[in-house]
């Protein structure tokens, strides 16, 4: 009866304990916290642990987020966590974790957040000038064709070569940076490319992981610009 009464008191410490914590964290890094379950009720206790923690990390490496999603869900015999972090120089980190308890998960979240983390700290720490917090950007308008893959065979229309239908009218963020940024985003967020304007030119530029695991850089300007550079070299010898 006595162990289970200090039992009881200490968990009941270290709950109170974590959302005197996250309230304070919460405060001082002023990062808005969203949490959803799935399949599951979220207690208060899960809910302070992964607030605390996410807040923990991020005030480890010094760096400012607008805000992080955390999304637990229960599934046959495992958790699946998902873990959202939105940092003020637009770059949105995401990560998945699972594990046999919603603890366990979202620590597997986590730690992927953590690694990305440290690895974009070494790259600012190597480049300085790297960050630019204003930078420019511009909507662009983005149609999404329904893949003929996705089709029935009475749906092609073998008469017209752009006949395939639209499923959603969106916009795409074309931001100004560099190359190097660029590539940081790409390592940083779950994208296969990312289309930017170059900071040198404002040229259109893409960045793309290869089927080989390493990143392709198209820079049809520069390229274009190198040519004619090149060609006039050539008649003036």
């Amino acid at each position: 009866m006595v162990w289970a009464t200090v039992r009881f008191l200490t968990n009941a410490i270290l709950f109170y304990e974590l959302l005197y914590n996250n309230y304070f964290l919460e405060r001082e890094l002023n990062l808005n916290i969203k949490i959803v379950g799935k399949n599951i009720e979220l207690g208060e206790s899960f809910q302070a642990y992964s607030s605390a923690r996410i807040g923990e990390v991020l005030n480890k490496y010094s760096y400012d987020a607008v805000s992080t999603q955390i999304t637990l869900e229960k599934r046959i015999g495992n958790f699946k966590a998902k873990l959202k972090v939105y940092l003020k120089n637009k770059i949105e980190l995401d990560a998945t974790g699972r594990g046999k308890d919603a603890n366990t998960s979202y620590e597997d979240a986590l730690d992927h957040i953590e690694k990305k983390l440290r690895r974009y700290h070494r790259r600012m720490k190597s480049h300085r000038n790297i960050e630019n917090k204003n930078i420019s950007s511009t909507d662009e308008p983005l149609r999404i064709y329904q893949s003929v893959l996705n089709l029935d065979e009475n749906e092609i229309d073998v008469t017209d070569g752009d006949s395939l239908p639209v499923i959603a009218e969106l916009s795409y963020k074309i931001d100004e940076m560099t190359v190097e940024q660029a590539v940081i985003r790409l390592e940083l967020e779950n994208e296969s490319c990312i289309f930017f304007r170059n900071a040198s030119h404002s040229g259109l530029n893409l960045v793309y992981y290869r089927k080989d695991g390493n990143i392709g850089w198209i820079d049809p300007r520069g390229s274009r610009e190198k040519t004619i550079v090149k060609n006039q070299n050539s008649s003036e010898s």
